[in-house]
């Protein structure tokens, strides 16, 4: 943490202590960001009020609360700007207004605030505090009472409540995630409140409990009948309730909303340069106008009850009643009062370490304080040097650094040394990532009519879920239809046994004969026609694995220097990455890893500490891209994250002149290039390497079949990382059949937001309205079109659309520094709006950039889209996309299931998931070739790849143990009623989970979430548990199924005669009277015998418990014997 001397000796101090406690306005002037930092935190302590720090950009806002934390370890609070426009029917952020109510309702001791988050219109104070639902321990409440308070204060039913503003009530439960609060679970005895407890919204479990919990209103109004309010709008309340957009209508229904800065009257105000702040007022009141204007012109709105935001004259007003003190530059021309401080900055030394050197040997007179993530380093460049002067080393801040002479202080950062950022501070806002379970995918994303694959009786067709009565006992059971009209009616709990069908494009698979006997021949034959594809692969990666590769040296000091300045919180999935990484590069054998991860998740981090662990083993690294664009970026990105380490990085693409890529290829083989980056030009003939150690391969599947080739012969002895965010099939083929090793990060950084994606017909409102909205909050958009030859009239289109917005045009054909500058122009915000090509897919990555718009979206493949989507959504703003299509335009049906995908699939981390929904559109013909698509057609795309890893596991000579799915048909009443979760989707979504266990301690733990969540089990669940219990247990002993008959209950066991004869000795007379063993007949695919128990006059506790100790016991006696 940061301190300062001399404070209370300095004048100017003085000066400024005496105006505060005076609560006079006044200007300061001669400001470096930490001295204002500093300011404002001295503000605070000496007129003991409270502070409201006014910016004029949400960035600048932003910024400075990472400054108070880094700098001096101070909590501040940012009151964000909610509406994306407050004049256009667009939902707002509930998790902004979630952090307004929080803030305005606290008032913390240091608020931060940008400019358009006062012009917004909040309730009076005493809304919430008339409105709130206030609910206690012990108090009476109706469920359907409940609900319907809760529909009126805006929350949204839902099955699961993982949002703010949902609420789900099952049986005596009821979950509501309020606005200032963690979701909140009631659990009932009756109408009686007898629990209230936190839960975390990700994994479902209860975290806290509580007395009393507040329930407040999702919006600025609840909705009644005012008076004016237009008859169409009135009709859309009746039908919808709080539809999206409403908040344009906002003043009729609350007639008294207030500017925050009614919230904050005992604050005292200071502003960052005060004229900026006055000037974006007044622009962003005029540009609101202007848009009201605009829409009513147009009928994009109905008539509005008064304006929904504060004027500039308002504003005016209103600040007349505070104590204002003025940060700026220069003087402001306005306040007479003002103190002025003696300030300089501190020029960029961008890793010049001799000049770094001479500039602190230079200044030895002032106290000098380094803020540095590289202490080590920056010791060791001044110790080379041999500089040694006293040096206060303190924690990255975010700030520059400058010459405080009133205080005698030198005060460097990374940004002065090494031209170089601080460690982002994280935010403390909630994370909206629901963690799904790694490739899981739930038995609702299948649809009745869709193709199947049973386990064991093969490909079929789903016909959807019932609920059947057998012998007075009541189930649920999936339904699939095979060859001539027979159905299979399959328990619901084995719904592990079902996998989606995919591979074939538009073929329809042949349906297979229920019994078994058919989908194991079709198995059987081909495996056999798989041997060849597995002798291919095993030739091609036996040569690596019989090689010594490189082993690496362990994590150096400067490693761990390097990855601390990180600037973000490592994900766990990318944690995950990075270590095994690591330990496949500090073992003998060459590394070949898959990282598959979503676009900005975090791949090109865990790569980079690869390469430099690389690097400092003495070891050259190849980074081979498929585009220019992206090798530009990657080169920059390493080039400052590696400039305080002294590597040489250097970039081969045609962005380099023939010069220049001369002298890198020289420096290859010298070895005085230490990473290089390139494109295809990396894999031309004259490369050369001195020690090459490790190839990176990024978007492997942009590469053509000459290059890939290439980058096989490559594959010698070196290890190899390949990044990808949709896998190409064959990667993903050979991944999934254990092949190459994988690393999926599934986890996306925190306060990440999914991107919301719109597919429409092209609309000039649309798209109009699309940029205005970026541009209304200070970010910028990307336009994909993807005609050169019109690109240009385009332009000319969208300069009519949008007159304000700045355009620039990237393409490939562009000479190679003028594309290069736009792209590095566009990432410093001197362009708005870039229009371009398909060269923005990879590489491009500019946070302040949050709206896509692609045009002829029907044109592009699955992976592409999801690609260009991924450009958008790299900060915690919401970000969008919109795929548009020509209204008319026929679209193939290959395009029309992309759009669908590419909709459907706006999760975070729904890369994987997208490669796979590939494979279902487009078929596996491409990768497979065609005699191995035909086979590949039998089966589905997952069984192939099953059966391929069994058979290289077996020419391999490795002992193929099957997982044994032991079937349990019992004749019990045993299922998870609707209202007990809540709704038949999620019953799908419990019995996926419950199908997946995989041993006691994880039933134990969905079981007590269940109690959780849900309440007590009733009968019919505790039996369904028992049966997993069942199946478990014996499983766990490789019995093949357990079915009851009218007469007894059948055992098919693997056990011979003489195994059972073992066993039998050692079994309690308890179970071993109730049993009889015979051999299975020779047609039985289940088993080699079969255990007969009689279970005449037992119940089903009696037979879960006779079951359960038998395979207790034979589990016990097998271990025994082998031992």
């Amino acid at each position: 943490m940061f301190s300062i001397d001399c404070l209370n000796t300095n004048e100017n101090y003085q000066l400024f202590k005496a105006d505060v406690k005076a609560q006079m306005s006044f200007a300061v002037t001669g400001l470096l960001t930490i001295l204002r930092l500093l300011l404002v935190q001295k503000t605070h302590e000496i007129s003991k009020k409270k502070i409201l720090f006014i910016t004029s950009t949400e960035q600048n806002a932003l910024r400075y609360q990472n400054d108070f934390k880094k700098a001096f370890g101070v909590e501040t609070s940012l009151l964000p700007f909610q509406n994306i426009s407050m004049y256009e029917s667009v939902a707002s952020n509930v998790y902004d207004y979630a952090e307004q109510v929080k803030i305005l309702r606290e008032k913390p001791d240091i608020v931060i605030v940008p400019v358009k988050t006062l012009l917004e219109k909040f309730p009076a104070s005493d809304f919430y505090e008339k409105n709130k639902l206030t609910i206690k321990v012990g108090d009476e409440i109706d469920l359907k009472n409940l609900s319907q308070k809760l529909v009126n204060l805006g929350y949204k039913r839902s099955t699961m409540v993982s949002d703010i503003a949902e609420f789900s009530i099952r049986g005596d439960i009821a979950d509501v995630f309020s606005l200032d609060k963690n979701p909140v679970r009631i659990e009932l005895w009756g109408d009686e409140v007898v629990d209230l407890r936190y839960f975390d919204n990700e994994t479902q479990k209860s975290v806290e409990k509580v007395k009393e919990i507040e329930i407040l209103p999702v919006y600025k109004f609840l909705l009644d009948n005012p008076k004016g309010l237009p008859k169409e709008i009135k009709e859309q309340v009746k039908e919808e309730g709080y539809f999206e957009g409403i908040e344009v209508y906002q003043n009729y229904f609350n007639r008294n909303l207030v500017s925050a800065l009614d919230y904050f009257k005992d604050y005292t105000i200071i502003f960052d340069e005060t004229p900026e702040v006055y000037a974006k007022f007044e622009f962003t009141d005029e540009n609101f106008t202007k848009q009201l204007q605009e829409n009513l012109k147009l009928g994009l709105n109905y008539e509005l009850d008064g304006l929904n935001h504060m004027t500039y004259e308002e504003f005016i007003q209103k600040l007349g009643c505070f104590v204002k003190i003025g940060l700026n530059n220069f003087l402001d021309g306005e306040t007479d009062e003002i103190v002025e401080f003696n300030t300089q900055p501190v020029k960029s030394f961008a890793a010049n370490l001799d000049e770094i050197a001479k500039f602190i040997t230079d200044n030895q007179k002032y106290r000098i304080i380094i803020a540095t993530d590289y202490p080590e380093r920056v010791r060791e460049i001044l110790s080379e040097r041999e500089v040694f002067v006293d040096i206060d080393y303190t924690e990255s801040i975010a700030a520059h650094g400058g010459i405080l002479e009133d205080f005698e202080t030198l005060i460097l950062t990374d940004r002065e040394l090494f031209n170089k950022r601080s460690k982002e501070v994280t935010s403390t806002k909630r994370s909206y990532y629901k963690e799904k379970p790694e490739f899981i995918e739930s038995i609702n994303d299948i649809k009745e009519g869709e193709y199947v694959v049973h386990s064991i009786h093969g490909v079929g067709i789903y016909k959807g879920l019932t609920q059947q009565e057998i012998d007075g006992q009541l189930k649920d059971y999936l339904t699939i239809e095979y060859a001539s009209k027979d159905k299979l009616h399959i328990p619901a709990e084995q719904i592990n046994l079902l996998c989606r069908y995919r591979g074939s494009g538009n073929i329809k698979p042949k349906l297979s004969r229920m019994g078994g006997k058919d989908w194991e021949n079709t198995k059987a034959r081909v495996k056999k026609e798989v041997e060849q594809v597995a002798y291919d692969l095993l030739r091609l990666y036996a040569r690596r694995k019989m090689q010594k590769g490189i082993r690496f040296l362990p994590d150096t000091t400067w490693q761990v220097e390097m990855e601390e300045a990180f600037e973000y919180t490592e994900t766990p999935d990318q944690m995950k990455a990075i270590v095994d990484v690591k330990a496949d590069m500090e073992s003998e054998n060459p590394m070949d890893r898959l990282i598959c991860g979503d676009v900005g998740f975090g791949k090109t981090e865990v790569a980079m500490r690869a390469i430099f662990k690389a690097v400092t083993s003495g070891k050259q690294v190849a980074v081979v891209v498929p585009t220019t664009i992206l090798a530009l970026q990657h080169f920059q990105t390493m080039s400052e994250r590696f400039k305080p380490f002294g590597v040489q990085v250097e970039l081969l693409s045609r962005f380099r002149t023939s010069k220049e890529q001369k002298e890198t290829v020289k420096n290859l083989a010298t070895g005085s290039c230490d990473v290089v980056v390139g494109t295809h030009r990396l894999l031309q003939e004259g490369i050369v390497f001195k020690d090459l150690g490790l190839l990176v391969i990024d978007e492997e599947h942009r590469f053509g079949v000459r290059h890939k080739e290439k980058l096989k012969s490559l594959r010698e002895n070196i290890d190899i990382i390949t990044m990808s965010a949709t896998p190409i099939p064959r990667t993903l083929y050979m991944s999934l059949s254990g092949i190459k090793d994988m690393s999926v990060i599934n986890t996306p950084p925190k306060n990440r937001l999914p991107i919301k994606t719109f597919v429409g017909v092209w609309n000039e409102n649309m798209v109009k309205n699309a940029i205005v909205h970026e541009l209304d909050r200070e970010g910028q958009v990307f336009y994909l079109y993807n005609r050169v030859e019109t690109i240009e009239e385009f332009k000319m289109q969208l300069r009519q659309l949008v007159p304000n917005a700045r355009i620039a045009i990237g393409h490939g054909q562009m000479d190679e520094k003028a594309l290069e500058q736009v792209i590095v122009d566009f990432a410093n915000h001197e362009y708005d709006v870039l229009l371009a090509t398909t060269i923005i897919e990879n590489g491009i990555d500019i946070p302040n950039a949050n709206t896509m718009i692609i045009h002829d979206a029907d044109r592009f493949g699955l992976a592409q889209l999801y690609q260009l989507r991924g450009r958008v959504g790299r900060s915690q703003r919401q970000a969008y996309c919109y795929c548009f299509y020509k209204r008319q335009k026929e679209m193939t049906k290959e395009a029309v299931q992309r759009l669908k995908a590419i909709k459907e699939f706006t999760t975070l981390g729904s890369g994987y998931q997208i490669a796979l929904r590939d494979v279902e559109i487009r078929g596996v013909g491409n990768i497979l070739g065609t005699k191995q698509h035909g086979h590949m057609i039998n089966v589905g795309f997952d069984t192939y790849c099953q059966l391929l890893e069994e058979t290289v596991q077996e020419i391999q000579g490795e002992h193929v143990d099957k997982e044994v799915a032991t079937i349990v048909d019992i004749n019990v009443t045993a299922f998870i009623p609707d209202d007990w979760v809540g709704s038949a989707e999620q019953k799908m979504i419990e019995y996926k989970r419950l199908a997946d266990v995989k041993n006691d301690v994880e039933l134990d733990y969905i079981t007590e979430e269940w109690k959780d969540r849900f309440a007590k089990p009733p009968e019919s669940v505790e039996n369904l548990i028992k049966l997993i219990r069942i199946r478990l247990a014996a499983s766990d002993v490789k019995i093949a199924a357990i079915r009851e008959t009218s007469d007894n209950i059948r055992i098919y066991t693997p056990y011979t005669q003489p195994e059972w004869k073992i066993i039998q000795r050692e079994l309690p007379s308890e179970i071993l009277k109730r049993i009889k063993f015979t051999i299975a007949p020779a047609s039985c695919q289940e088993g080699n015998s079969i255990l007969l128990l009689n279970n005449s006059y037992m119940n089903f506790d009696e037979v879960f418990n006779i079951l359960t100790d038998l395979f207790y016991y034979i589990h016990k006696i097998s271990h025994e014997y082998k031992n």
